[in-house]
């Protein structure tokens, strides 16, 4: 018998002590002067040469220094590149692979995205070198957050193809992480393949963000060809990537679905109108490839959820609330206005 997931909803580290060995000196100063309300917030860390360092939650400012010289750091372009080589372990060539990509992973999850001057092998970027910003994204992974979807992508415990889309920066790839986590805390075997190093957040192979106990990752891998190979040598009851958008990640999840695995995968659409225009997600909806659909609002929120067939299964409103049964969330098999039952 599959074990009951259990919520985990403990405390998340504070970030800057994750950080702590990383940062300059001038920037722990700025991150110590925080509340910890504040800290709890904060998305990402700017620098940018000449410029003042930024901390931020989203795009609002929680440094909130009123004088740009009298606590906020203005580094300079040495200072930059300086914080870069830390970031990369003083050795470009040890994080070359990653750093194709723009990024390194930090531990905890956190990743360093970097700017600067783009060295091109046959007329293909290779590498960044000459730093002149960096972005550092702090992870906030978010257990439980996929509690009210859970009911909804399930059939009496049975996972079910699904498809997670909103706008970007919506927490696609967060609810993805925790519906990971939630479906191996139940016992089914996860795959997860990770081409862009976001939902597990491996550092040296080994996933920074809880993804559950019986997950397997395969890290900064294509997804297509990732999906395919997760199938062949592990076998797993789900696979879970992000962000389909090519033919051969359509094809995939249709041999995914032949071989008996559930797929849950996300999409950039902000509505299931614009969802059915984008050429890919378009054949799949055509094809009823998932038989799940759900869109999130800002801040990870669940809007809207509809079955294989668009029968809506859940509407937000201000006061509603998914139910804790599968059978019972099923409000309405109306179609949506979006997406007529004969356009699919």
């Amino acid at each position: 018998m599959r074990r009951t997931a259990q919520y985990d909803k403990q405390t998340q580290p504070d970030w800057r002590a994750t950080l702590d060995a990383f940062l300059p000196s001038p920037l722990r100063v700025m991150a110590g002067m925080l509340s910890a309300a504040d800290a709890a917030r904060v998305t990402e860390i700017r620098l940018r040469a000449e410029q003042p360092a930024l901390i931020m939650a989203g795009r609002e400012r929680v440094d909130r220094f009123d004088h740009m010289r009298s606590g906020r750091w203005i580094p300079s372009g040495e200072d930059v590149k300086q914080f870069a080589q830390t970031l990369l372990g003083h050795s470009m060539y040890a994080r070359a692979e990653e750093l194709r990509g723009g990024y390194v992973t930090l531990p905890g999850g956190h990743r360093a995205g970097l700017c600067g001057r783009v060295v091109l092998e046959d007329g293909k970027a290779h590498h960044i070198q000459d730093f002149s910003s960096v972005a550092l994204r702090i992870a906030r992974p978010v257990p439980g957050c996929a509690d009210a979807v859970m009911p909804l992508i399930t059939d009496d415990g049975k996972p079910l193809n699904t498809l997670v889309f909103s706008a970007p920066g919506c927490g696609k790839t967060t609810m993805l992480r925790d519906v990971a986590r939630l479906h191996a805390l139940s016992g089914f075997q996860v795959g997860i393949v990770d081409e862009r190093s976001e939902i597990a957040a491996c550092r040296h192979g080994v996933p920074q963000l809880d993804v559950g106990p019986s997950t397997d990752v395969l890290d900064a891998c294509p997804k297509a060809e990732g999906m395919i190979l997760m199938l062949r040598v592990f076998s797993p009851d789900i696979l879970i990537t992000d962000e389909i958008g090519k033919s051969m990640d359509a094809e995939a999840i249709g041999e995914a679905s032949r071989c008996g695995a559930a797929v849950v995968v996300s999409a950039h659409a902000g509505s299931m109108e614009e969802l059915m225009q984008r050429p890919i997600t378009g054949v799949l909806l055509r094809q009823r490839s998932f038989e799940r659909y759900v869109q999130l609002g800002p801040g990870g929120r669940l809007l809207k959820a509809w079955n294989g067939t668009f029968g809506v299964l859940f509407q937000a409103s201000d006061h509603s609330v998914p139910s804790d049964s599968s059978d019972s969330s099923e409000q309405s098999y109306s179609s949506d206005p979006e997406l007529p039952r004969d356009s699919v």
